[in-house]
């Protein structure tokens, strides 16, 4: 079953859809999962991808929420006023909104995201772990705060956009806050306060987010973290066979994990 949902982030409202399992009730709560879309997509994700997973991850008895965050898709807000900390705050209100619903198991919430909606997740896993039963990640764009902190963000430099105040991207104005916030956040430091467990799914051919990092955050979380490979994978896993893989390690890492 599909459900439309809203809730408040702060003076935005938040809109998404939610796919309950058939058993799901009051009687018998099922763990949730919250899926993150990345920079300029909606709830549905690139080719609907995130839909199919809520969809894959209902059918095995765990509720998906799928959203858009602020300046996306159908929620309020502009893209201007969005940045990697706003989102951030829209995952936590999302959160709390999960943790209301009568039929969630609330000690059995898992987080996904794909690119930047992988680095807001682990952002939101460590400002609320004890909410955070696992940490799902495809291509996570953990090098967005390295990129501002080099100077440049899309190829514009950092001082022109401190200039006219936004960056034209594909039409759309990507707003100073979102360079602003980059530079404040330190996701390797915030991520000590999550303790796992951690899937990251990354492509070896990834020219956007470059498969180092997901090397990197195996590294700091050790065995608390699984780095799935797909060798010739780019960023948006543009093959058939590249994106039945990633489906399949998320979806059997979050029913392992969330216990169904």
């Amino acid at each position: 079953m599909q459900q439309y949902m809203e809730c408040k982030s702060g003076a935005y409202t938040i809109r998404g859809t939610v796919y309950i399992p058939e058993q799901a009730s009051i009687n018998h709560k099922v763990p949730m999962t919250v899926l993150c879309h990345g920079f300029t997509a909606d709830r549905n994700e690139t080719l609907f991808i995130h839909r199919r997973l809520a969809r894959i991850l209902s059918a095995a008895g765990i509720a998906a929420l799928c959203f858009d965050f602020m300046g996306s898709g159908e929620s309020d807000g502009t893209f201007e006023e969005m940045s990697v900390l706003t989102e951030t705050a829209d995952v936590l209100a999302v959160l709390n909104y999960v943790c209301t619903l009568d039929y969630v198991d609330a000690d059995r919430i898992a987080l996904h995201g794909m690119s930047q909606g992988g680095l807001v997740a682990c952002l939101a896993a460590a400002r609320e772990p004890q909410k955070i039963r696992a940490l799902s990640l495809w291509a996570p764009a953990l090098c967005i705060p390295d990129m501002c902190k080099k100077g440049y963000l899309l190829k514009v430099s950092l001082d022109k956009i401190e200039e006219i105040g936004y960056i034209d991207y594909q039409g759309e104005k990507l707003g100073l806050i979102y360079v602003r916030d980059a530079l404040q956040t330190d996701v390797w430091e915030e991520l000590r306060s999550y303790a796992g467990p951690i899937l990251t799914v990354h492509g070896t051919a990834d020219q956007t987010v470059p498969y180092e990092y997901s090397v990197k955050l195996c590294e700091q979380f050790g065995g608390q973290c699984v780095l799935k490979t797909i060798e010739g994978a780019d960023h948006d896993f543009e093959t058939l066979s590249h994106n039945r893989q990633r489906l399949e390690y998320a979806a059997a890492f979050l029913k392992e994990q969330l216990s169904v």
